[in-house]
C-alpha cells in the first residue's frame, strides 16, 4: 500500500520534478557545507543520485525500455549535484582566526 501511495504522488508533475531536481541540489549544498574531501563528497552525491534513480526505476511501468533514459537522467543529476557543490563551496565563508592557521 505505501508503494502505491508513493507511486501516485510521484505521478503528479508538481511533486515529481521538484523532487527529481531538488534532491541533488540539496545534497550538493549539504556535502559542500560538511567540508568533506572531494572524493568522499562525489561518492556521496553518486549514492544519492543512484538511490533516487533506483526508486524512480522501481516505480516505472516500462522499466527496461526506459533504462537508457534513467542512465542519462542519472548522469545529468549527478552533474547538477556536483555543480551545486562547486558553487556552494565558492560561497562558503572562509574560517578566520586560529582555525584558519
Amino acid at each position: 500500500m505505501p508503494s502505491l501511495l508513493l507511486a501516485s504522488i510521484l505521478d503528479n508533475g508538481a511533486v515529481y520534478y521538484p523532487l527529481l531536481f531538488g534532491i541533488p541540489v540539496v545534497a550538493g549544498i549539504v556535502v559542500a557545507w560538511q567540508n568533506l574531501a572531494r572524493r568522499s563528497a562525489l561518492w556521496i552525491l553518486a549514492a544519492v543520485v543512484t538511490a533516487e534513480m533506483l526508486v524512480d526505476f522501481a516505480l516505472d511501468e516500462e522499466r527496461w525500455s526506459d533504462l537508457p533514459f534513467f542512465v542519462v537522467v542519472g548522469l545529468i543529476l549527478f552533474g547538477l549535484a556536483a555543480m551545486v557543490r562547486w558553487i556552494a563551496l565558492r560561497f562558503r565563508p572562509e574560517p578566520v582566526g586560529r582555525v584558519a592557521e
